[in-house]
């Protein structure tokens, strides 16, 4: 089948630490508070025409705060690729939907037709249907091809279905990506199956990739392929994972801080491997090197209450050279094994309420290296990952819920948020250091209105970062703190950025502190 291509739409010195504040000051908090809302009529192009529209000849927006409505059930066909640059672009189905907006590539007078996204910008969607399958049933190769450096992308309650590569390719360095409450299916093709990815970091490091509360089922490959950068935070939690093919579920790669959680693992890495290869890890992890160590700190790693099975129906498709991937690699074996987490994780054989078929047939044909493999079992959808209370997993989470997604299981969707407290600041606020000058420690001060992971970069006065404080989880509350020691540092004024992670916002603020010595 052949790849479609996007088509193109067109769209004196300052003193040093001037820069290094508009710098700091240009990285904001992607909480979008809604001046202005425009309902998109279903069509073809609408939405690229009302997105467009909204951009001035000079490249302004009318109004960056705009949220654009699509209708419950509505079909917009996409004349290309939504591409947008510089400015947060939010797309929500309309209120209480019954149905999703389903977003379609059109495909043009000459047969082309293109992926449904390419942001430059930071991006925010929620409600929707998308999918990279157009019109005529060609299928395009990424649906969110992210193309620029510091942006969060943020998707929720939304479904993506249908690409070629990848779900969401990482192009731009220091990028965040929140999914939660989604889900991500039939990804790549069994004809070329190191291809279906969720997430393709193509080496680019990534600042935070949170996955919570998911369904992904039938990725050729994995639901997270590493390529060589280095993911500073992330947190994937309360998955369901359902015939994840080729190459490990979930590569991490290089990570600074981790957690794998409450996940239900059901067929990942189903090909198994050739047993004059090595073994093919359903989760692997990289160490980090000693200058990525000296730069962002120790590595921290947790995997604990998930469910990881292969079906005995699969494992018998083998020949007899195959062996079945491992569970683990060596160094997250190690961390299970420090931490004594072994026995929370199971390896038990749920029957799922209205599963896909096992992909047995897909595993004969891929090592017979047929030419024309059978596709991945689609058969029944919309699926449900719901299943029965008789099982263990269906109390084995870490606080004794289901494992997998909860929407499963009553229709949950995650928040992450505590139940309100009279003294829940109504926002994220910076409220400085204290002592200022300091020498050698100050804290600095803050409110959370939800809980959070928060970290603290320390910048010389020309931009230079100089120390980091990891991410550590905190509650929602008045008057926060985290302790900074600047021994290590010379006398001198310091900008502090600190960073707020929920699920769905990053918050970012900044602060000036002058250390004396």
């Amino acid at each position: 089948m052949e790849i479609k291509k996007d088509t193109k739409h067109k769209v004196g010195k300052t003193v040093q630490c001037f820069s290094v504040f508009l710098l700091l000051a240009f990285i904001a908090t992607t909480s979008i508070n809604a001046q202005r809302t425009v309902m998109v009529e279903e069509g073809v192009g609408t939405l690229n025409d009302a997105i467009s529209s909204d951009t001035t000849a000079t490249g302004e927006r009318v109004d960056s705060s705009t949220v654009y409505v699509l209708s419950s059930g509505g079909t917009y066909l996409l004349d290309g690729s939504i591409q947008h640059r510089d400015f947060h672009l939010t797309i929500v189905a309309e209120d209480d939907a019954a149905e999703k907006p389903m977003l379609i590539p059109a495909v043009d007078n000459g047969g082309e037709s293109s992926r449904a996204f390419r942001p430059r910008g930071s991006l925010t969607l929620k409600g929707l249907y998308v999918t990279n399958e157009d019109e005529l049933g060609g299928v395009n190769d990424r649906i969110i091809r992210i193309s620029s450096d510091d942006v969060t992308i943020s998707i929720d309650d939304t479904h993506l279905d249908k690409s070629s590569q990848s779900a969401f390719r990482v192009d731009g360095e220091n990028v965040n990506i929140f999914l939660t409450n989604s889900t991500v299916s039939n990804i790549g093709f069994t004809s070329s199956p190191d291809n279906g990815r969720g997430v393709d970091d193509r080496g680019n490091d990534i600042d935070t990739l949170w996955l919570e509360n998911n369904t992904f089922y039938n990725l050729t490959s994995q639901v997270l392929r590493d390529d060589g950068g280095i993911i500073k935070y992330a947190y994937i939690n309360q998955n369901t994972m359902v015939n994840i093919g080729k190459n490990g579920a979930v590569e991490f790669g290089s990570v600074v801080e981790a957690h794998f959680t409450n996940n239900m693992v059901y067929n990942g890495s189903f090909y198994g491997y050739d047993n004059d290869d090595d073994p093919i890890a359903v989760v692997s992890l990289d160490s980090l090197s000693e200058n990525d160590i000296s730069e962002f700190g120790a590595q921290s790693f947790t995997l604990n209450n998930n469910n990881f099975y292969t079906s005995p129906d699969v494992v018998s498709a083998y020949p007899d050279t195959v062996e079945q991937a491992v569970t683990y690699n060596a160094t997250v074996q190690a961390y299970v094994t420090e931490q004594g987490s072994a026995p929370t994780n199971l390896n038990e054989a749920v029957v799922f309420t209205d599963g896909p078929a096992q992909p047995a047939n897909v595993v004969t044909a891929f090592w017979a290296l047929s030419e024309d493999p059978p596709s991945f079992p689609t058969a029944g959808e919309p699926f449900d990952f719901g299943y029965a209370g008789t099982f263990s997993s269906s109390t084995g989470g870490d606080e004794g819920q289901q494992i997998g997604s909860l929407f499963w299981h009553g229709g949950i969707f995650i928040s992450n948020e505590d139940e309100s407290l009279a003294d829940t600041p109504t926002a994220f606020q910076l409220k400085g250091n204290y002592p200022n000058p300091f020498n050698p420690s100050t804290n600095i001060a803050f409110d959370l209105n939800e809980p959070s992971e928060v970290s603290v970069d320390v910048y010389s006065i020309v931009g230079q970062k100089v120390m980091t404080i990891p991410a550590q989880r905190m509650s929602a509350g008045q008057n926060q703190s985290i302790l900074l020691d600047a021994s290590g540092l010379a006398s001198g004024i310091y900008i502090y950025r600190v960073t707020a992670r929920t699920a769905s916002n990053v918050m970012v603020n900044t602060g000036r502190m002058t250390l004396i010595k």
